[in-house]
């Protein structure tokens, strides 16, 4: 079968409008993408996470650096690959930025961090992305696309690779972006090739990390 970057499988994808599913999911649907939502949602990311630090650095810089030097001391970079690797694998809410965050405060240099925290995000949106094509027959799946991440997997199938792209450097899940792609027939180097930008999401977050503790200083 001829693969297409930009539109999904039909084959591998079963319409259940036409086939209902008792055992269907009864999670909301997410909403439709939209440009205001997004570029309001990236807004309140970037405030959220400046504030979050600068008060963390305000009342609590001795413990954090004291947590971040434990954590460095015990983990290391692989630490850091490894915060990054399973929220983008698995979709699961856990901040990485948090990593970020704890490598810095014990002493880890930027370019480490940037190295450690891409090298993770990739593996864990490979990762999600070999689920994604592995599961993307089963009713599983299928529940969760029509649930949680209805909104993303709509837009992949219209807009293909950009939306990856999007989810690379925004607060769109990168992680439901990697399922959706491998529950496409988005080809796995093209999927890569693109996200390589998540390098610039971690240079991002990492420099707002700075800042927060610049400004509670």
């Amino acid at each position: 079968m001829r693969e297409d970057d930009s539109a999904a499988d039909p084959a591998a994808r079963t319409d259940h409008a036409a086939r209902p599913d008792r055992a269907a999911s009864t999670d909301e649907p997410g909403e439709p993408l939209s440009l205001a939502r997004l570029l309001v949602s990236t807004g309140l990311a970037v405030v959220t996470l400046v504030l979050g630090v600068a008060a963390l650095g305000y009342w609590l810089r001795a413990p954090l650096m004291a947590v971040g030097g434990s954590f460095v001391e015990r983990f290391g970079g692989p630490g850091v690959a490894i915060g990054f690797a399973v929220p983008d694998a698995f979709t699961i809410p856990v901040p990485n930025d948090t990593f970020l965050a704890l490598g810095l405060a014990g002493g880890m240099s930027d370019s480490a961090l940037i190295g450690w925290g891409t090298l993770g995000s990739l593996v864990g949106g490979s990762a999600g992305f070999g689920l994604g094509r592995l599961l993307r027959g089963t009713r599983r799946l299928q529940r969760f696309f029509r649930g949680r991440g209805a909104a993303i997997d709509q837009a992949l199938r219209r807009h293909g690779v950009k939306i990856v792209a999007i989810a690379a450097v925004t607060p769109l899940p990168y992680s439901i972006s990697a399922w959706a792609a491998g529950a496409s027939t988005m080809r796995y180097r093209t999927f890569a090739a693109v996200s390589l930008l998540r390098v610039f999401r971690v240079m991002a977050s990492l420099y707002l990390i700075r800042l927060g503790l610049a400004v509670s200083s």
